[in-house]
């Protein structure tokens, strides 16, 4: 289940008692001036909101089972994005780097995405910390981290072994 941080974080125990095991609380990025230009409700939340909501999410899910999408290629500053999934890191969040994809019609369509190197180099950044957690794509139970298909960030696991092997999906 994917939603936006709750005013009432009550919310996630709800949300949680309906039987979830996994859910997504996408902040987008953690630069406060790129949050502001494309995602200003986001922005007007809060960045410590977000981080407010992914602690009572981990409490209640546990570590690995809260996500969040990171976006690369919006004009942010690297390292605040790299020092952001650190702290998500840290409370038990799988931050879900992500290089940006302009969709045709969308309002960023003219937007280029980033250059696959520096999504790489933000995502070598974050995979040790991840690995520090025990935290990795094959340890969520559902979500975009499990999946995979938009972001590196499992091939980079592989490569540096965190966590238990992601098991294929199978669709029916």
């Amino acid at each position: 289940m994917q939603f936006e941080p709750p005013d009432d974080l009550d919310v996630i125990d709800r949300v949680h008692d309906l039987g979830i095991d996994t859910v997504g609380i996408h902040v987008e990025t953690f630069d406060p001036d790129v949050l502001a230009r494309v995602a200003p409700a986001k922005a007007r939340a809060g960045i410590d909101h977000y981080f407010a909501a992914w602690e009572r999410a981990v409490e209640r899910f546990g570590p690995g089972q809260v996500t969040t999408y990171v976006i690369v290629g919006m004009g942010e500053d690297p390292e605040l994005i790299v020092e952001g999934c650190r702290r998500a890191i840290d409370l038990g969040v799988y931050p879900f780097v992500v290089p940006l994809r302009p969709v045709a019609g969308s309002l960023m369509s003219d937007w280029a995405p980033p250059d696959p190197p520096a999504v790489e180099a933000i995502v070598r950044r974050v995979a040790p910390y991840l690995q520090a957690r025990g935290i990795g794509a094959g340890t969520a139970k559902a979500g975009c981290s499990r999946c995979n298909a938009c972001s590196p960030m499992a091939a980079v696991e592989r490569r540096l072994q965190i966590g238990p092997k992601p098991v294929a999906v199978t669709r029916g």
